[in-house]
């Protein structure tokens, strides 16, 4: 079995790891990497090199952190070009926020398609694998929707968008096409509801997919959709089955590595893809954000170091270490809970997940409850979500639905070598263009620029 399955891995490393931007177009012999067990498929998913990693480049583009000119050009290419909002984003670069979750996407249909060969469906095993494999395709398309389509609409016509490609098969053959933007948050939507019936309440490590887990990706889908009401369902129910919650006043929140990998407070584990940014020490946080924490916040020093007058790099993050985390947190779904049922009127059940939360990241002698009401209540909620999950790739897509809101809109700016550059709210900037290489082998249309 260990000799059969290390040939079926590598030569799935040889069709996605060595493609990179040309990945829908490798055209390797399937007989090859189709796993034929249930040990099998287990093997294949538990790769975590390939299926627990995510985009990166929503960092460089967004408004929480800013880069000194010392530091720009030590960058990567791709990252100057996010960090500059360039039409020309990947400047001829490898690019990976593109190839790795269609490296992921791929790895889940090799086992969906296995898991239909296998002969008996009815069991607890079956249903995990199966599971598993429609989160990780559903986790891979959502973040390709960050970052390559346009924010789904506040005001409808999704239907008249250009999504993602979706494949459903791990067939490479198959003609790669666009579909709508509708289309694309609906097999998001559909692969996780089905995984949210089939994974089990509870597994380890943590970089397998949970009920929890799928509910909270539910849960982040929903609110870019607008569908305030299903996102606090699904973040609720997500936090009834998980009822883990990390105190950060019983941590050492001075120490260099204040959280541990697989932590309390972690729900699923996933780590964004390693790049210069996150190691620099040229990039520092936002100084208005940094101010944003009050008095007693132990997340001002839970989370960052102050390297200068009014310099701060992160430092404290829920890996355990350098890299950046990326996954679901509980903290994150108690703010998508609070934020759901803050936009529906649900006023005194989101103020109790906001002050639950805000209660173990404040020291008691400084905490005062929320007591807010109406749109005072959202923008409270809104600010905590960039206070709490400050570099993790979701405010990104946080500026994306909220500037379709003209009270939530903002204009990012920062300061290049003494010229101030901007990003307008809904700005075609804001969609990445599709790598220059999918394009000539795939023939599919270019985003707008």
């Amino acid at each position: 079995m260990k000799k059969k399955y290390s040939i079926v891995f590598i030569f799935l490393v040889l069709a996605v790891g060595t493609a990179c931007d040309d990945y829908l177009d490798v055209k390797p012999d399937q007989s090859l990497v189709v796993p034929s067990t249930m040990e099998d498929i287990r093997l294949l998913l538990d790769n975590t090199t390939v299926l627990n990693k995510q985009p990166v480049l929503t960092l460089h583009g967004g408004d929480e952190y800013f880069v000194s000119d010392e530091g720009l050009p030590t960058l990567g290419l791709p990252e100057q070009g996010a960090y500059l909002w360039l039409d020309d984003l990947f400047q001829g670069d490898p690019a990976y926020d593109w190839s790795t979750p269609y490296q992921q996407v791929f790895y889940a249909n090799v086992a969906l398609d296995a898991l239909e060969e296998i002969p008996y469906k009815d069991g607890v095993d079956y249903k995990t694998l199966r599971g598993e494999a429609l989160f990780h395709r559903a986790h891979a398309y959502y973040h390709l929707l960050q970052e390559f389509a346009p924010p789904y609409q506040l005001g409808g016509e999704n239907e008249q968008l250009l999504g993602i490609i979706l494949k459903d098969s791990p067939d490479v053959n198959s003609k790669a096409e666009r579909s709508t933007l509708e289309e694309s948050y609906s097999r998001v939507l559909m692969d996780l509801t089905e995984a949210a019936t089939l994974l089990p309440d509870f597994q380890l490590p943590k970089s397998r997919p949970t009920k929890a887990a799928a509910l909270g990706m539910l849960a982040r889908l929903k609110l870019c959709m607008f569908d305030y009401e299903g996102a606090s369902d699904a973040a609720e129910e997500a936090l009834e089955i998980y009822t883990e919650r990390l105190d950060f006043n019983n941590i050492d929140v001075a120490a260099n590595r204040p959280f541990v990998r697989f932590g309390e407070e972690t729900v699923f584990y996933s780590e964004l893809v390693t790049v210069t940014f996150i190691f620099s020490s040229e990039v520092f946080v936002d100084t208005t954000l940094i101010e944003s924490y009050q008095p007693g916040d132990l997340r001002l020093q839970a989370y960052f170091d102050q390297v200068g007058e009014n310099r701060y790099q992160e430092r404290g993050r829920l890996t355990g270490n350098i890299l950046s985390f990326g996954g679901l947190s509980t903290g994150e779904l108690e703010l998508m809970a609070a934020e759901g049922l803050a936009w529906i009127g649900e006023e005194e059940k989101a103020r109790e997940y906001l002050n639950s939360l805000l209660s173990r990241r404040i020291k008691p002698e400084s905490f005062i409850p929320v007591d807010a009401v109406g749109e005072d209540l959202v923008n409270e909620i809104l600010l905590e979500r960039k206070k709490e999950l400050v570099g993790r790739g979701l405010r990104w897509t946080d500026l994306r639905r909220l500037n379709q809101y003209p009270e939530h809109s903002k204009k990012v700016e920062r300061i290049v070598e003494g010229q101030l550059i901007s990003l307008e709210p809904n700005s075609l900037n804001y969609v990445f263009p599709i790598p220059d290489e999918e394009i000539v082998l795939s023939g599919v249309k270019q985003n707008a620029r």
